[in-house]
């Protein structure tokens, strides 16, 4: 649609984009751009035709992304801090000004400790395809700069697929339509992944079953034919008495296995000491219950795994994913049309690191830190060389476990600290210098989600707005500042056709896409075989979970439409401890403790308590997020966050 008036100037528009939040869908949006006296401006944000997938609708969040974009903790211009760190003052200054100064500051730590000291902790889950390999990767690489891995969320269910299946692609979401059952574990899709609903209520309709697995009654719980609150942590048991109670009954596919599985024996060993009853007592679960699963999945065909990443986020999170991964290889579930695990999708729309200079590729080694620890290894005192830190597509106030220690970290003056970001978060307050950054509508670039195969045109549908730049654009700068001779070569070259369309990656399992050698690994090269590890905790204490809302994407859009930072209760929990709804309670674990407001529900288990994640701190009363309550500890098999490890006790407020 265009309107123009009766000058014949064009005052109204739709132009076709696509979303690159960190969401698995890759919606395709249509913008409503309307011109005034201070030039184009964003007036509407709603669904284009454009994919299939999107099917006309988008979510609530995407609809009022263009509050961020005009938000008025918009950051305009580059920002010099004047105050002490956390105070949040600044002043303004130009981007040669700020690059001079961030380069300058790169040069010597380098100059004094070699390329470690400089630790990129660019993290950019809601970037376009381009932008999250962008030049200012090129840059890091060319120098040597430290890397700060995404251990924080995905990086344990990634390795588990990786231990397991190895190279073999997710299932298509689409083909859960063609299934008979439906088993959902440890995901939310209702809030992230909001297309993918839909399709499994195709099936539903069509006579399939759905199994939702999960501590609370999610929306996608409370319409399932089978709701397994599960005590979080323990998903590693109620995998392997699946497991055994398969063994034990003969619904074990013995010929797909001897065909295309490696260490089945040794895992049906180690589920052999789960029996039913017992992982029940483990689980929180009825044994019926468990019982209803394992038939449930074992005598129905074609049977489809969506798998998520609650159940990654505590010390057993290797192992559960491991082991509930193993199962559709013990069933024999795929071949068959709707059958099959559903991960994380990769459309390959793009090799972008195709446009990187060879300078980024003959760079020095470099160390890596895991980037949820940031708090320790950061801490002061610390050994580490850390002299500059660069964030970029972060907010590690927020996100990071154990809130104190990274409040600490980021308060040192002996570390300069550098973000690259859309708005004054949280982080941005103990900041030396703030760059602005580019939202989505502002750059050209290319989309493809996580939980589908589209593949999108990114389009700038309005100007720039203030002085913000993209990482590719700040990348090249500080390349340049540096005295590589660098230039882009332009987006051709990494990615041949930008859609829309759909990727053609293979994703029929054990058929186009496979294991290496054809053969799922049931048992870790280190880890050997799944094993639960009973997590210790105090008398009377709850389990602490902050899943994703609604609301927010990670942190982002916590600027103007918070979550409640309530703690919520199951209505026992709470009576148990004589609180009502509403009051303010004192919640501490072994790492802090925070006043928060009390909701009590019956949408959680009793002995877990809710708080949800990315609640920017001044939404807090006392400053303190639910991280202030989180430890920075690791899982066994790649050191991912264990948020959900956090033990607390809930006692009316003084």
């Amino acid at each position: 649609m265009t309107v123009i008036d009766e000058a014949g100037r064009t005052t109204r528009s739709v132009v076709h984009t696509a979303c690159t939040l960190d969401c698995p869908d890759a919606c395709s949006l249509a913008v409503t751009v309307t011109m005034t006296s201070e030039g184009r401006r964003i007036t509407d944000i709603d669904a284009s035709p454009d994919s299939t997938f999107t099917d006309g609708w988008i979510c609530a969040k995407v609809k009022r992304h263009a509050q961020r974009v005009y938000a008025p903790e918009r950051v305009l211009s580059p920002l010099i801090r004047t105050g002490a760190k956390g105070a949040g003052e600044f002043r303004e200054a130009t981007w040669e000004e700020a690059l001079g100064l961030v380069a300058h500051r790169m040069r010597g730590a380098i100059a004094r400790s070699g390329p470690d000291a400089v630790v990129a902790f660019t993290y950019n889950s809601s970037a376009a395809v381009l932008e999250r390999a962008s030049f200012t990767e090129a840059f890091f690489a060319a120098v040597g700069a430290t890397i700060a891995e995404h251990t924080i969320c995905a990086a344990t269910m990634g390795a588990a697929w990786d231990s397991v299946f190895g190279e073999m692609a997710s299932a298509d979401p689409r083909e859960v339509v063609h299934s008979k059952l439906v088993v959902i574990w440890g995901a939310n899709p209702t809030v992230s992944n909001t297309h993918f609903p839909p399709l499994v209520q195709q099936a539903a309709k069509a006579g399939a079953r759905v199994v939702v697995i999960d501590p609370r009654a999610t929306a996608m719980a409370k319409r399932a034919d089978l709701h397994l609150a599960i005590r979080p942590g323990t998903d590693a048991v109620l995998a392997l008495a699946v497991a055994n109670h398969w063994a034990a009954t003969g619904r074990l596919a013995h010929e797909f296995i001897a065909a295309h599985a490696d260490g089945a024996e040794a895992l049906l060993a180690a589920a052999a000491e789960w029996s039913i009853d017992r992982a029940a007592e483990v689980t929180g679960l009825a044994a019926a219950d468990i019982t209803t699963l394992a038939e449930w999945w074992g005598t129905t065909r074609p049977t489809m795994l969506r798998i998520g990443w609650g159940q990654e986020r505590n010390s057993n999170g290797g192992a559960a994913c491991r082991a509930i991964l193993a199962l559709p290889v013990l069933g024999g579930h795929f071949v068959q049309r709707g059958s099959g695990v559903i991960g994380s999708t990769s459309a390959g729309a793009a090799k972008p690191r195709a446009r990187w200079p060879q300078e980024a590729f003959s760079g020095p080694p470099r160390r890596s830190l895991p980037l949820h620890q940031v708090g320790q290894w950061m801490a002061p005192g610390s050994a580490d060389p850390c002299e500059v830190l660069f964030v970029q597509g972060a907010n590690p106030l927020v996100m990071c476990p154990h809130q104190q220690a990274v409040v600490a970290a980021f308060s040192r003056d002996d570390v300069f600290t550098v973000v690259h970001e859309q708005v004054l978060t949280d982080t941005t307050r103990y900041a030396d210098v703030v760059l602005p950054a580019t939202t989505s509508f502002e750059i050209d670039d290319v989309s493809s989600g996580y939980g589908s195969l589209a593949v999108l045109p990114v389009v700038a549908v309005i100007d720039r707005v203030g002085e913000s730049r993209s990482n590719d654009e700040t990348g090249l700068a500080l390349a340049r500042a540096f005295g590589y001779d660098w230039a882009d070569p332009g987006q051709r070259v990494a990615v041949a056709d930008f859609g829309p369309r759909e990727s053609a990656a293979p994703s029929h399992q054990f058929v186009d896409t496979v294991p290496a050698g054809g053969r799922a690994q049931l048992v870790d090269a280190v880890q050997g075989v799944p094993r639960f590890v009973p997590l210790a905790a105090a008398e009377g204490s709850l389990t602490l979970i902050s899943p994703a809302t609604s609301k927010l994407v990670n942190s982002m859009f916590g600027e103007f439409q918070s979550p409640s930072p309530a703690i919520l209760l199951h209505p026992a929990d709470a009576a148990d401890r004589g609180l009502v709804a509403g009051q303010a309670v004192h919640v501490a674990s072994a790492v802090g403790s925070i006043t928060v407001p009390l909701a009590v529900g019956a949408d959680t288990r009793p002995g877990v308590a809710v708080m949800a994640k990315g609640v920017w701190l001044r939404n807090h009363s006392d400053g303190w997020g639910v991280n202030a309550l989180t430890p920075a500890t690791g899982d066994a098999l790649i050191n991912g966050a264990c948020f959900n490890d956090t033990r607390v006790t809930v006692s009316a407020a003084r």
